[in-house]
């Protein structure tokens, strides 16, 4: 997964050099180059942050977290994003939830998954973040009325570089959901992906 676009890159480039006769050409290429150089960049940086999560050192720092304020602040910024694409986004979430965790971590981990729900699900689609407290265990729900995913491929999607077919030819180095997952892990939360009937339901659940 990491040599193919180094790969692609290298050959992009060498044939630049054997074919392309104009400046204007040889610009194209390098901006394309450029792009897909910011790719493998932003890959290795997920490779390590999924790293230095799984070795646990931020848990030192955990602190009491406002989950209800964090979700509500990521629907306000993921709102116009969702209007953009023609879908809607609800939310239903309980006031004054509080976790213990890295509020940054925990930032990223939501919104990896409705940046994900939004980009992989067609105009039209109805998008919801809802939380709630059961039994003393805090759970947040991610659901939309997309697509899906096949049950046989929802365990195969949180492990890195997984990507469905469909998936392919969008942007995105196929490693949101095993970082949403190793930082699920480290608060020790899991997170299961389920059908919505239609579409796909994320479930992260913390424990008491």
């Amino acid at each position: 997964d990491l040599r193919t676009p180094l790969t692609r890159l290298r050959q992009r480039l060498e044939l630049a050099i054997r074919r392309e006769p104009t400046v204007d050409g040889l610009r194209a290429v390098v901006e394309a180059s450029i792009r897909d150089t910011d790719a493998i960049l932003d890959t290795f940086s997920a490779l390590l942050r999924i790293a230095q999560i799984e070795a646990g050192t931020r848990k030192a720092g955990f602190a009491a977290v406002a989950l209800s304020a964090l979700l509500e602040g990521l629907v306000e910024t993921f709102q116009p994003l969702a209007e953009e694409r023609d879908q809607e986004l609800w939310s239903r979430i309980t006031p004054g939830l509080r976790i213990q965790g890295d509020r940054e971590l925990l930032t990223q981990l939501f919104a990896n998954l409705i940046d994900n729900a939004i980009g992989h699900t067609p105009s039209g689609t109805r998008l919801g973040i809802a939380a709630a407290a059961e039994g003393g265990a805090v759970r947040v729900f991610v659901c939309d009325t997309g697509p899906g995913i096949p049950a046989e491929f929802r365990r195969k999607v949180l492990q890195r570089f997984f990507r469905l077919d469909a998936s392919r030819g969008t942007p995105g180095s196929g490693l949101g959901l095993s970082l949403a997952a190793a930082v699920a892990s480290l608060h020790g939360a899991v997170l299961e992906l389920e059908d919505n009937a239609p579409g796909l339901r994320c479930v992260v659940s913390f424990p008491p």
